[in-house]
């Protein structure tokens, strides 16, 4: 029997979405493009208990504004470690419609995926939310927002047992001393909060 000679295999090439990402630690702030492998989900891929976010066109913040514009050259991209990050916020209106020139939808599908991820995080998808008005303190940042529980549930007992990584919240206001320690407030729509970096959590009646 004649035995063909193996011809090499094609490389395998995964398409990437990108999406624009605003991310705070300890000591930085960025705003930056965050692409994703298409198969991987996004909740999936942020709530990873490891690994890196990689950002490119980063833009540095200052007191939740931008400090510089994407940077090109050398310095292109930066590789930040998720446990190091504390919060991760959907980007304010002007920084999206700054960006908007390469894609009219860019950054938005993201938030779309991750809003309704906060509404519907551990629970099933039938059981009525409520929103919960808390205060959340970690090292850097204290953070007042809504929560979404299940009707009934308490908030201890989910923030124990919640299976991700980040605790999604909306409506929230953070602050914070900035790099100058002058205090600061930015406000976002929607934010993700590291479980790991949370310190202290205030429920509270009313806003």
């Amino acid at each position: 029997m004649k035995i063909e000679p193996a011809h090499p295999l094609e490389p395998f090439t995964l398409a990437h979405r990108e999406f624009l990402v605003e991310v705070y630690g300890p000591l930085f702030g960025a705003i930056g493009r965050l692409a994703l492998p298409s198969p991987v989900r996004l909740s999936d891929f942020v709530n990873e208990r490891e690994g890196f976010l990689r950002l490119t066109d980063v833009e540095l913040t200052t007191n939740g504004e931008t400090k510089t514009a994407p940077q090109t050259g050398a310095m292109t991209e930066y590789l930040i470690n998720k446990t190091g990050i504390e919060l991760i916020c959907q980007p304010p209106a002007e920084a999206i419609e700054r960006r908007s020139e390469v894609d009219k939808d860019y950054g938005k599908s993201l938030w779309q995926a991750l809003n309704k991820m906060a509404v519907d995080a551990n629970s099933d998808l039938r059981v009525p939310k409520e929103r919960h008005y808390v205060q959340v303190h970690t090292h850097r940042f204290t953070v007042g927002a809504y929560v979404h529980l299940a009707h009934g549930a308490a908030l201890d007992a989910v923030l124990s047992h919640l299976p991700t990584k980040f605790v999604p919240v909306t409506d929230a206001s953070a602050r914070f001393l900035s790099g100058t320690g002058e205090p600061t407030t930015i406000e976002r729509k929607l934010m993700l909060v590291n479980r790991d970096h949370i310190l202290l959590v205030a429920p509270a009646v009313t806003r």
